[in-house]
């Protein structure tokens, strides 16, 4: 699974390396389109899910992040092809 935010396995925010878990930032229905565009990051678990400053419990944490991954897929995409494909435009 190839992320087109980060290069290396660490930890996107803290970058520590070790405990990580695959976050797939758009996730419930969208989680295989997050798989196929590469919408995925590591996270330590404190990063990931806990914690209150993780991203499955701090909303503006989440919400960073999902603006980000539009960001770097509008760099090759239109907006509208986002929209598209996630339904939703974060920006």
């Amino acid at each position: 699974m190839k992320s087109i935010i980060q290069k290396e396995k660490e930890c996107f925010f803290c970058k520590n390396t070790n405990n990580l878990h695959l976050h797939h930032i758009f996730f419930g229905p969208n989680r295989n389109i997050s798989d196929k565009n590469g919408f995925t990051v590591y996270l330590c678990a404190y990063h990931h899910n806990m914690s209150n400053e993780s991203v499955h419990m701090n909303r503006e944490l989440d919400l960073k992040l999902k603006k980000y991954a539009q960001l770097k897929y509008e760099k090759k995409h239109t907006r509208e092809e986002f929209i598209k494909l996630i339904g939703k435009n974060y920006l």
